[in-house]
């Protein structure tokens, strides 16, 4: 009896093409379905935003931590969009601004990193432990622009350019996955 491999060669090359195939499908669909995404997901927060003109001198903005996860203040960038006087689109852009005309609470007037968090258990208003970027931002808590100075270096907005009524776009996001934690068109009241 005699034995004919002849064909055991060419079989076997065959196979391997294919497992190797196979192999570099599921790569591929793996990658496209995601397998391969390591995005950070954003965290969720409930915030109330509000925009008060108290006189024609004075506008103040009001961010309140309502619920959800606490949020490092320096990861969060501030985007403001509105349409100015002349009918122009305007964006700006900040991670804590600088400004200077707060009070505290020992009368001195101080500068401080705005919107800074006024929680007297934290810190006063110019303190290091409530200034913009230095504190964890948590459920409960609030920050404000304080005055007219911090709210236009916020927003770019003299106060007596703004109008009751007026909308402005606040977006809130995350700079570590790049997602918003706040959107919301807010009217000036």
């Amino acid at each position: 009896m005699e034995r004919n491999e002849d064909a055991v060669s060419p079989v076997i090359g065959v196979m391997l093409m294919i497992v190797v195939t196979v192999i570099i499908a599921a790569i591929v669909s793996g990658f496209a379905s995601g397998m391969g995404d390591t995005q950070k997901a954003a965290p969720a927060a409930a915030i109330q935003c509000s925009i008060v003109k108290a006189d024609v001198d004075n506008v103040v903005m009001t961010l309140k931590h309502v619920s959800g996860d606490s949020l490092k203040t320096a990861d969060l960038r501030f985007y403001v969009s509105y349409v100015d006087s002349a009918g122009t689109p305007v964006q700006k852009r900040t991670q804590g601004v600088s400004a200077a005309g707060f009070t505290n609470s020992r009368g001195e007037t101080v500068s401080a990193k705005i919107p800074y968090l006024t929680d007297v258990k934290v810190g006063d208003v110019g303190d290091d432990a409530t200034n913009y970027g230095n504190f964890i931002w948590n459920p409960g808590q609030i920050l404000t622009t304080g005055n007219a100075a911090g709210f236009k270096a916020i927003t770019g907005l003299d106060a007596s350019g703004v109008k009751i009524g007026d909308i402005l776009s606040i977006k809130i996001v995350d700079t570590t996955s790049q997602k918003a934690v706040f959107d919301q068109d807010v009217r000036v009241q």
